[in-house]
């Protein structure tokens, strides 16, 4: 077996461990061009083993959701950037909404500093870590749990959020697209964001680099309806252009 081979081989076992890959992470990890990574995917595609997005690949299979736990060991320098970002939107006396997910978490890790603070999620996992801060008043939407999320969706989720009025909400997804929008892997969860979205006067899309190689089943809304994407610095310039184009801010 060739270098090339060995090569591809691995970049497939990364697409298996995580769901997908980004264009920019095969030139980092395997010191190739951006030319050579993407023969690489073009081949792998024509084999059937992965499918070619906007700057990256995901598995042939789009049904593939990466355990919670696991997914919390992956990409963390990016999604404490994006957490340290994202808190900059923060304020004393802010009433923000957190949906399920690691980005997310990690900006919970950081409410600690904010004084009268109210936080509304439907994560199970985000409201054990905020328990007891103090001068922070935590709402938990009720619903039905997902062991592989942490989160509560349902009818019992949306008719919370309905009752709520929300200044700024942080979403996380597992994929992005200009074309097909926000998506993540379950139905009840994409409708419970969707609802969260609503509620609230901002809504930030928090998404590092990999997001927008990725895809998956259930749509939120377009990118469009957010007020802007926080993302970490290894997004490539070629995508913000894109996104701008669109009218969609970067921070």
């Amino acid at each position: 077996m060739g270098k090339t081979d060995i090569r591809r081989d691995a970049i497939m076992q990364i697409i298996k461990d995580k769901g997908a890959i980004a264009l920019t992470d095969i030139v980092q990890q395997f010191a190739v061009s951006e030319a050579t990574a993407r023969r690489d995917l073009e081949i792998l595609e024509q084999e059937k083993r992965c499918i070619r997005t906007f700057g990256g690949a995901v598995l042939e299979s789009l049904k593939v959701e990466v355990p919670f736990f696991k997914k919390m060991d992956l990409l963390t320098e990016e999604k404490k950037e994006i957490a340290e970002k994202a808190i900059r939107f923060i304020e004393d006396g802010d009433i923000i909404g957190l949906t399920g997910g690691t980005t997310t978490t990690f900006i919970a890790k950081k409410l600690n500093q904010f004084k009268n603070l109210t936080v509304i999620t439907n994560a199970v996992n985000i409201a054990y870590e905020l328990i007891g801060t103090p001068g922070l008043q935590l709402i938990v939407t009720g619903g039905v749990i997902r062991t592989q999320t942490f989160e509560l969706s349902g009818p019992l989720a949306n008719k919370t959020l309905e009752n709520l009025s929300i200044r700024k909400t942080f979403m996380g997804v597992d994929g992005v697209s200009l074309s097909r929008g926000m998506m993540i892997y379950n139905e009840l969860e994409a409708e419970t964001n969707r609802c969260m979205m609503r509620r609230s006067v901002d809504t930030y899309l928090v998404a590092d680099h990999s997001k927008f190689s990725r895809s998956s089943l259930f749509v939120i809304g377009d990118v469009q309806e957010t007020s802007g994407i926080i993302s970490d610095s290894n997004v490539s310039e070629g995508l913000i252009d894109t996104y701008k184009e669109s009218g969609i801010t970067f921070f």
